[in-house]
């Protein structure tokens, strides 16, 4: 059996995979959802690593959002991990920021309304949350997430990334074909670039396809445990 880390991404807590969880468990495999910092990606990245350093081989590391550009780099160079799964998940290059990523696409109106605090971090108001983050999620559910929402630093936007553990290890995708945080088209190029092993589109899926279409996500992270699976 793997063991498999979850790392959330931004305006997000480890609970977004509580719906995948009990999938992923119910199959024999030991998980666990790290809690990140979110106070910037170096932090984060760290925060990974560590939890990584506690889970024997093989590890399959799932990353949505800007879970990403974290497992992007937190998984380089560490033997034990067996398999990336991206999760409407950014996937940058070496040297690559998310504003360079998204430079050729048109932008989302959620762009345009992500509220900065007294602290420069970042958060979305609640309705706008549950309109642009979540839609498609039931309404109790989706109010809950605005509220455990994790303010992030804006500097993760221009963070270059370093050597990507997808040009390392084979890697799972997952495209949310109804996404208002990430494009679509903009998910789907990272996962063709890396030349993922299977990429999944979920039809009218929003941002959080993790809590709206969890046996999809699970039976994805599922598969490439299975592939990881030593031989």
């Amino acid at each position: 059996m793997a063991n498999i880390l979850l790392v959330h991404g931004a305006i997000a807590d480890g609970s977004s995979w509580a719906e995948v969880i009990p999938h992923l468990e119910a199959a024999g495999h030991n998980v666990l959802a790290v809690q990140q910092p979110l106070t910037s990606l170096p932090e984060d990245i760290a925060k990974v690593k560590v939890a990584l350093a506690t889970l024997p081989a093989p590890v399959v590391i799932v990353g949505h959002s800007f879970g990403g550009v974290v497992i992007t780099n937190a998984a380089h160079n560490e033997p034990k991990v067996a398999a990336l799964v991206y999760v409407a998940a950014f996937g940058p290059d070496e040297g690559e920021t998310v504003i360079d990523l998204g430079k050729n696409y048109t932008p989302l109106p959620s762009n345009q309304v992500f509220v900065p605090d007294s602290a420069g971090r970042v958060t979305l108001s609640k309705p706008d949350f549950i309109k642009y983050f979540c839609p498609d999620v039931d309404l109790t559910k989706a109010h809950v997430m605005a509220v455990v929402q994790g303010s992030s630093d804006g500097a993760r936007f221009a963070w270059k990334s370093g050597p990507p553990a997808w040009k390392e290890k084979p890697a799972w995708c997952i495209v949310s074909e109804h996404d208002q945080i990430i494009q679509p088209e903009l998910e789907l190029f990272c996962a063709e670039r890396m030349k993922a092993k299977r990429i999944v589109k979920v039809h009218g899926a929003s941002h959080a396809v993790m809590v709206s279409h969890p046996k999809v996500v699970a039976e994805t992270i599922l598969e490439a445990a299975r592939a990881s699976a030593p031989k």
